[in-house]
Protein backbone atom coordinates (compact mmCIF):
# COMPACT_ATOMS: atom_id res chain seq x y z
CA UNK A 1 0.00 0.00 0.00
CA UNK A 2 1.76 2.97 -1.25
CA UNK A 3 1.01 6.58 -0.35
CA UNK A 4 0.27 9.06 -3.12
CA UNK A 5 0.85 12.73 -2.61
CA UNK A 6 -1.56 14.95 -4.54
CA UNK A 7 -1.67 12.86 -7.74
CA UNK A 8 -4.97 11.09 -7.11
CA UNK A 9 -6.77 13.10 -9.73
CA UNK A 10 -4.50 11.88 -12.51
CA UNK A 11 -5.26 8.29 -11.64
CA UNK A 12 -9.03 8.74 -11.69
CA UNK A 13 -9.28 10.48 -15.13
CA UNK A 14 -7.41 9.14 -18.12
CA UNK A 15 -5.34 11.81 -19.94
CA UNK A 16 -6.96 13.54 -22.91
CA UNK A 17 -5.92 12.09 -26.17
CA UNK A 18 -4.70 14.00 -29.16
CA UNK A 19 -7.98 13.11 -30.87
CA UNK A 20 -10.08 14.99 -28.27
CA UNK A 21 -7.97 18.14 -28.61
CA UNK A 22 -8.28 18.16 -32.37
CA UNK A 23 -12.10 17.82 -32.14
CA UNK A 24 -12.21 20.89 -29.88
CA UNK A 25 -10.08 22.84 -32.31
CA UNK A 26 -12.33 21.86 -35.19
CA UNK A 27 -15.43 23.01 -33.29
CA UNK A 28 -13.77 26.35 -32.51
CA UNK A 29 -12.84 26.87 -36.17
CA UNK A 30 -16.41 26.08 -37.24
CA UNK A 31 -17.76 28.71 -34.84
CA UNK A 32 -15.32 31.29 -36.19
CA UNK A 33 -16.32 30.44 -39.77
CA UNK A 34 -20.00 30.93 -38.90
CA UNK A 35 -19.24 34.30 -37.34
CA UNK A 36 -17.38 35.53 -40.43
CA UNK A 37 -20.13 34.24 -42.73
CA UNK A 38 -22.73 36.19 -40.73
CA UNK A 39 -20.58 39.34 -40.88
CA UNK A 40 -20.18 38.97 -44.64
CA UNK A 41 -23.93 38.54 -45.17
CA UNK A 42 -24.67 41.62 -43.02
CA UNK A 43 -22.21 43.74 -44.97
CA UNK A 44 -23.79 42.54 -48.25
CA UNK A 45 -27.25 43.54 -47.03
CA UNK A 46 -26.01 46.97 -46.02
CA UNK A 47 -24.26 47.58 -49.33
CA UNK A 48 -27.38 46.51 -51.24
CA UNK A 49 -29.48 49.01 -49.28
CA UNK A 50 -26.97 51.77 -49.95
CA UNK A 51 -26.82 51.02 -53.65
CA UNK A 52 -30.58 51.07 -54.12
CA UNK A 53 -31.93 54.17 -55.85
CA UNK A 54 -34.76 54.65 -53.41
CA UNK A 55 -35.41 58.17 -52.16
CA UNK A 56 -35.18 58.23 -48.43
CA UNK A 57 -37.46 60.59 -46.51
CA UNK A 58 -35.75 63.54 -44.88
CA UNK A 59 -36.98 65.66 -42.05
CA UNK A 60 -38.09 69.05 -43.43
CA UNK A 61 -36.14 72.09 -42.26
CA UNK A 62 -37.82 74.42 -39.81
CA UNK A 63 -37.60 77.89 -41.39
CA UNK A 64 -37.48 79.53 -37.97
CA UNK A 65 -34.45 77.60 -36.72
CA UNK A 66 -32.75 77.77 -40.12
CA UNK A 67 -32.77 81.58 -40.17
CA UNK A 68 -29.52 83.41 -39.45
CA UNK A 69 -31.05 85.76 -36.88
CA UNK A 70 -32.45 82.85 -34.87
CA UNK A 71 -29.06 81.12 -34.86
CA UNK A 72 -27.33 84.30 -33.65
CA UNK A 73 -29.88 84.80 -30.87
CA UNK A 74 -29.51 81.20 -29.79
CA UNK A 75 -25.72 81.55 -29.73
CA UNK A 76 -25.97 84.70 -27.61
CA UNK A 77 -28.35 83.00 -25.19
CA UNK A 78 -25.95 80.10 -24.75
CA UNK A 79 -23.05 82.45 -24.10
CA UNK A 80 -24.94 84.51 -21.52
CA UNK A 81 -26.21 81.37 -19.84
CA UNK A 82 -22.66 80.00 -19.55
CA UNK A 83 -21.39 83.25 -18.06
CA UNK A 84 -24.26 83.32 -15.55
CA UNK A 85 -23.62 79.73 -14.52
CA UNK A 86 -20.06 80.68 -13.57
CA UNK A 87 -21.21 83.71 -11.58
CA UNK A 88 -24.10 82.07 -9.75
CA UNK A 89 -23.91 82.11 -6.00
CA UNK A 90 -22.42 85.62 -5.91
CA UNK A 91 -24.39 88.76 -5.34
CA UNK A 92 -23.95 91.83 -7.48
CA UNK A 93 -22.15 93.55 -4.60
CA UNK A 94 -19.65 90.70 -4.28
CA UNK A 95 -18.96 90.79 -8.01
CA UNK A 96 -18.46 94.57 -7.89
CA UNK A 97 -16.07 94.26 -4.94
CA UNK A 98 -14.10 91.53 -6.68
CA UNK A 99 -13.83 93.70 -9.78
CA UNK A 100 -12.63 96.67 -7.72
CA UNK A 101 -10.03 94.53 -5.92
CA UNK A 102 -8.82 93.17 -9.24
CA UNK A 103 -8.49 96.69 -10.70
CA UNK A 104 -6.57 97.83 -7.61
CA UNK A 105 -4.18 94.88 -7.91
CA UNK A 106 -3.62 95.65 -11.59
CA UNK A 107 -2.95 99.32 -10.80
CA UNK A 108 -0.55 98.41 -7.99
CA UNK A 109 1.36 96.02 -10.23
CA UNK A 110 1.62 98.70 -12.93
CA UNK A 111 2.94 101.18 -10.38
CA UNK A 112 5.52 98.68 -9.15
CA UNK A 113 6.67 97.94 -12.69
CA UNK A 114 6.99 101.65 -13.43
CA UNK A 115 8.90 102.21 -10.20
CA UNK A 116 11.30 99.39 -11.09
CA UNK A 117 11.88 100.87 -14.53
CA UNK A 118 12.67 104.33 -13.19
CA UNK A 119 15.22 103.36 -10.52
CA UNK A 120 18.30 104.71 -12.29
CA UNK A 121 20.64 106.88 -10.12
CA UNK A 122 20.03 109.91 -12.30
CA UNK A 123 16.27 109.54 -11.92
CA UNK A 124 16.60 109.15 -8.16
CA UNK A 125 18.53 112.42 -7.93
CA UNK A 126 15.87 114.15 -10.00
CA UNK A 127 13.17 112.85 -7.66
CA UNK A 128 15.09 114.10 -4.60
CA UNK A 129 15.50 117.56 -6.17
CA UNK A 130 11.80 117.66 -7.05
CA UNK A 131 10.86 116.76 -3.47
CA UNK A 132 13.13 119.47 -2.06
CA UNK A 133 11.61 122.08 -4.38
CA UNK A 134 8.09 121.04 -3.44
CA UNK A 135 8.98 121.23 0.26
CA UNK A 136 10.55 124.66 -0.22
CA UNK A 137 7.43 125.92 -2.03
CA UNK A 138 5.18 124.56 0.71
CA UNK A 139 7.25 126.27 3.39
CA UNK A 140 7.18 129.52 1.42
CA UNK A 141 3.42 129.21 0.98
CA UNK A 142 2.96 128.68 4.71
CA UNK A 143 4.96 131.81 5.48
CA UNK A 144 2.78 133.83 3.14
CA UNK A 145 -0.35 132.47 4.74
CA UNK A 146 0.61 133.90 8.13
CA UNK A 147 -1.57 136.47 9.91
CA UNK A 148 -2.42 139.55 7.86
CA UNK A 149 -1.15 142.08 10.41
CA UNK A 150 2.37 140.57 10.14
CA UNK A 151 2.37 140.97 6.38
CA UNK A 152 1.17 144.59 6.65
CA UNK A 153 3.84 145.31 9.25
CA UNK A 154 6.55 143.94 6.94
CA UNK A 155 5.32 146.10 4.08
CA UNK A 156 5.42 149.16 6.32
CA UNK A 157 8.99 148.43 7.29
CA UNK A 158 10.00 148.11 3.63
CA UNK A 159 8.34 151.36 2.70
CA UNK A 160 9.87 153.17 5.68
CA UNK A 161 13.35 151.99 4.69
CA UNK A 162 12.82 152.96 1.06
CA UNK A 163 11.51 156.45 1.97
CA UNK A 164 14.43 157.21 4.24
Amino acid sequence: MGVTHGKKRDLQHPPETHLNVSVMQIQKLEQQNRYWELQASLSQLQSEEENSNLIRPQKPLNPLTASKSHQELHKELRMTHNSRVHQEGKTELQRALEKRRWEQRVKASRDQEEAKRSRSPFHQELLKRQQRLEKFERDKGQQREGPEFLRVKERLRRTAVLDA
